[in-house]
């Protein structure tokens, strides 16, 4: 019985060291990223992080737990501007455009701490099952993929300035998690969980 405690003990300890790590998703790349309010986990201050450690200090034999900070946060993006053409002279000039882009998924993941990320060819979850823990709702747990191509043919007027880029509203929600192994810890970290809920290709011209 005393080799079995030791053992445990042995195993909480080794399993309880925390490796600072950050995993990223695609998002975090993503060229404007406004949230409306609420904070991404990349905000996160160190006391606030100690602060919100508390709620899930609490030890149990097997599991997560779990605080959500923020809940379906709403926010808007953009993913990139696929040109930009301005004219400062006195005519009018035409540019013939094509377009070819594919979305592969509409749920990105981002981690800190010793949280893990597993990605296969056709899903992205946090390790050790965090996502059953985190009851988020269907839409969070789906995945599409749509392509499409279209061609553009555009008048750039003189004064005016023509920016093609994709454009996309989504949802954010964030906070903290423990894992519990034998009553001992042995993950803690933050997770963030991104929902695409619109995405397109915005063309706007403007006077410069």
């Amino acid at each position: 019985m005393r080799k079995i405690c030791v053992f445990l003990m042995l195993f909480g300890i080794l399993l309880s060291f925390d490796v600072q790590s950050h995993a990223d998703s695609n998002y975090k790349a993503f060229e404007d990223l406004n949230v409306e309010s609420g904070k991404l986990l990349s905000d996160y201050t160190t006391s606030e992080y100690n602060q919100y450690y508390k709620k899930v200090n609490r030890r149990k034999f097997f599991g997560w737990r779990v605080y959500a900070v923020n809940e379906d946060l709403e926010c808007n993006y953009v993913t990139e501007t696929i040109f930009s053409y301005y004219n400062d002279g006195y005519t009018p000039f035409k540019y013939h455009y094509k377009v070819a882009e594919e979305s592969t998924s509409k749920v990105s993941l981002s981690a800190t701490g010793s949280i893990g990320i597993k990605s296969t060819s056709t899903s992205t979850k946090f390790k050790n099952n965090l996502d059953g823990s985190l009851k988020l709702s269907t839409d969070y747990t789906s995945s599409s993929k749509k392509t499409e191509s279209y061609e553009l043919e555009i008048q750039v007027d003189p004064g005016t300035q023509v920016d093609l880029y994709i454009y996309g509203e989504g949802k954010i929600t964030n906070g903290v998690a423990s894992y519990y192994a034998f009553w001992f810890r042995t993950q803690k970290g933050g997770y963030e969980v991104f929902l695409v809920t619109t995405q397109y290709t915005r063309l706007e011209k403007k006077r410069i």
